[in-house]
């Protein structure tokens, strides 16, 4: 069956294998299977940082109470259960993304103290310990007559869970603390010279309570929070893989649960499935994949039984479209009408025939992989410097290369500067700074990068950096114009780069090789006079007129 054979193909079982040996080894020898569902997330837990850190203390004393109960009551596995067991799954799954992102950043302690230790523990707790301790009291719930389901707030899901013998996870949880940066109630202080944070919180007995961490302390808190959460969510797999028989769901729904389980059997160690989505009325079903190889004959491959294990399950969307991208790879997609799915699913058409209407009606975009030599690590970690002296300031510097053309985009802000040569003078010193600065390669497509001059430089020129009122238009006083320069005088963006409804309302005019398309000709708080040939230009360059922009 066209079906079997896929699915024997997508899911590689000598890799399976392997992965439950060293399950076996590592981790418990209490498994001898593991299921679609649960292969990527094991591999995770073996092979990914900080996963492989968890708590054995925590894991064995889940594993062992959550089967105990198993073994004592009738359990099931509820939607409810699985709904919190994801939600608990992803949000560690964005702490571990962020954990190994930012937490060796060379930060000021200060700002790494706001951006990423206590928005860092704040989600661990909120969003991954929270969740998966609604699971395992959703699971307490079947056993007792006192309604623990009802329960959804940390401090008490903390005091079931200890109650009923769970007390190693939750003995590292500090609801003060969670308390105090919820509240506002979290600051970075210097203690005897030492960085630290300070909690402040309302302590029912004391009043206004305050409680210093060392930055040091605060950090080992962290690891054993995450640690305590990969056990929990380890065990939870462990013990839903152990036992699938209890999942009571209806897999054909078409809800958050059934959707992410599928994600979750469409997901390898080497492609993930990040999220399962359909549109109303069934218009289309849109899958989307996060793969290592890529290939473009691989991608068709895997789009091809993607669709059908997909189809396996609903078999009513109109359209199935497969998106793909890697850390080499942009954007690329696969779109099959419902009636190629079937006719492919019932082997009444060869998947090549398939693939070749396809692509020649537009419905595949695959993209070459980039193959040019590149340190991710310093793409993910680059940023462009601002500017800033006591006339004007640069920021938001952004990356608009080219192939064969380094340009780049940045928002200059002039404050109350009126004259017009006295704008352009700012202008010039900023695109000197500017095309100055060295850029990095893209991971997915080619681009001129280095420490090479720009060939363009782009600019929106506001008076104010305020939080809004950046928009480009003749009703926002704020914004003063447009730059478009270009080392050779040409320029590569058609109508300024913004929809030409609004260029076409600005004042426009041609200074050296700078385009400025201004807010509006009244906006020139400096009415020309008209210049001789031998006056100072009105650019500001400093040159005779007839030097400078007299044919422009």
């Amino acid at each position: 069956m066209i079906l079997e054979y896929c699915e024997l193909k997508y899911h590689d079982q000598s890799l399976n294998a392997e992965v439950l040996s060293q399950v076996k080894e590592e981790i418990t020898k209490d498994i001898t299977v593991i299921e679609k569902e649960m292969l990527s997330l094991f591999y995770d837990f073996l092979h990914k940082e900080p996963y492989y850190y968890w708590d054995s203390q925590v894991f064995h004393q889940t594993t062992e109470n959550i089967e105990y109960l198993l073994d004592n009551h009738d359990i099931s596995i509820t939607e409810d259960i699985l709904e919190h067991f994801i939600y608990g799954y992803k949000n560690h799954e964005q702490n571990a993304n962020v954990i190994n992102d930012f937490r060796r950043l060379n930060f000021n302690p200060e700002m790494k103290t706001r951006l990423y230790r206590i928005p860092t523990y704040n989600s661990i707790v909120e969003g991954s310990l929270s969740n998966l301790f609604r699971v395992l009291t959703l699971l307490l719930d079947q056993t007792t007559a006192k309604n623990y389901g009802s329960q959804n707030n940390l401090f008490p899901l903390c005091q079931i869970l200890e109650s009923n013998d769970f007390d190693f996870l939750v003995k590292d949880v500090n609801v003060d603390l969670r308390n105090a940066i919820n509240h506002g109630g979290a600051f970075y202080r210097v203690i005897h010279g030492k960085p630290a944070i300070e909690f402040q919180y309302v302590d029912k007995n004391k009043g206004i309570a305050v409680v210093h961490k060392p930055l040091y302390e605060f950090d080992e808190l962290l690891d054993k929070l995450f640690d305590t959460s990969s056990a929990i969510l380890l065990a939870l797999i462990t013990f839903f893989n152990n036992h699938k028989s209890l999942i009571d769901i209806d897999y054909n729904q078409k809800q958050f649960v059934p959707f992410s389980l599928l994600a979750l059997r469409l997901s390898t160690p080497d492609a993930r499935c990040r999220s399962i989505s359909g549109l109303p009325n069934n218009k289309q079903l849109n899958i989307d994949m996060y793969i290592k190889n890529t290939e473009r004959s691989y991608i068709h491959q895997m789009a091809i039984m993607i669709s059908l294990m997909v189809y396996d399950r609903y078999n009513d969307y109109d359209k199935y479209m497969i998106s793909f991208s890697g850390d080499r790879l942009a954007s690329s997609w696969v779109r099959f009408r419902n009636t190629e799915v079937s006719q492919m699913f019932t082997d009444a058409t060869s998947f090549g025939e398939v693939l070749e209407k396809v692509i020649k009606r537009g419905d595949s975009m695959v993209w070459n992989p980039s193959t040019e030599e590149i340190d991710l690590n310093e793409i993910k970690y680059f940023r462009f410097p601002n500017y800033k002296n006591d006339i004007y300031s640069i920021n938001n510097v952004e990356e608009a290369s080219l192939l064969n053309r380094k340009r780049l985009k940045a928002n200059l802000f002039i404050g109350d500067i009126d004259k017009r040569e006295e704008i352009i003078k700012v202008i010039r010193e900023s695109i000197d700074w500017i095309k100055n600065l060295r850029n990095v390669p893209f991971p997915t497509f080619p681009i001129k990068h280095g420490d090479m001059e720009a060939d363009s430089v782009y600019l929106s020129v506001y008076r104010k950096d305020t939080r809004k009122n950046k928009a480009i238009h003749i009703s926002n006083e704020n914004f003063v114009c447009t730059v478009d320069y270009n080392i050779d005088g040409k320029s590569t963006l058609k109508h300024g780069g913004i929809p030409q409804k609004i260029w076409e309302t600005l004042s426009r005019e041609t200074v050296g090789n700078m385009i400025l398309a201004w807010r509006n000709s009244s906006y020139r708080t400096i009415t020309q006079k008209k210049l001789g040939r031998n006056d100072p230009c009105h650019c500001g360059s400093g040159k005779k007129y007839k030097k400078c922009c007299l044919n422009d």
